[in-house]
């Protein structure tokens, strides 16, 4: 058992069940912030997706026959081109949020069934990995897998990559990699 390690010295086993207690923690503090949120973003996609047609389609019109008249018969090209600049921004603006709502409106659904799948995860290690560790590893062996843990823990990327290996192999090989791309993006935009 952990206790068996010693005073100060650390067992991977307690060191695993201390990381998925925090991970239950920050999951639960979430999971309590995004119910609110959860509720608003329902209420919000319908007449979100609603302002969206109708913007594009008033813009669209307007620069068909609202402005081309401004310019031609009331000779107001100065302020139709101002209004149109406007526009302009405001189009490309609605772009970046229709492009960021899929995501937003569908952030709290992703999110319980990521909680479920960590927790089952967690719960599935805990109940048939950590006995293992405990029954079969000597002492010495756990706490010396404890420190090699927590060194390549400090050395891991900072952000999930969808798309990397998942393997020892590919861990050892492209885990530096992305971690300094990650510290990199993480010094230059701090929110991401």
């Amino acid at each position: 058992m952990a206790s068996e390690i010693g005073p100060g010295a650390t067992d991977v086993v307690a060191v695993l069940n201390s990381q998925h207690d925090r991970a239950r923690a920050i999951l639960a503090e979430l999971h309590e912030s995004v119910a609110v949120v959860a509720e608003l973003t329902r209420d919000m996609a319908g007449p979100f997706r609603e302002l969206v047609q109708l913007l594009v389609a008033h813009e669209a019109a307007e620069e068909l026959v609202v402005y081309p008249t401004l310019k031609t018969e009331l000779e107001e090209g100065r302020l139709a081109e101002a209004r149109m600049a406007e526009e302009h921004e405001a189009k490309h603006l609605l772009a970046r949020l229709e492009k960021m709502a899929p995501g937003f409106f569908d952030f709290p659904d992703a999110l319980a069934e990521f909680e479920t799948k960590v927790l089952a995860h967690a719960e599935r290690e805990e109940q048939t990995v950590f006995p293992l560790l405990e029954q079969r590893l000597p002492p010495a062996e756990r706490q010396e897998m404890a420190k090699n843990f927590l060194y390549v823990a400090a050395k891991a990327p900072s952000h999930a990559h969808a798309h990397s290996l998942e393997s020892a192999v590919g861990n050892a090989v492209l885990g530096p990699v992305l971690a300094t791309i990650d510290r990199v993006r993480d010094s230059t935009h701090p929110h991401s």
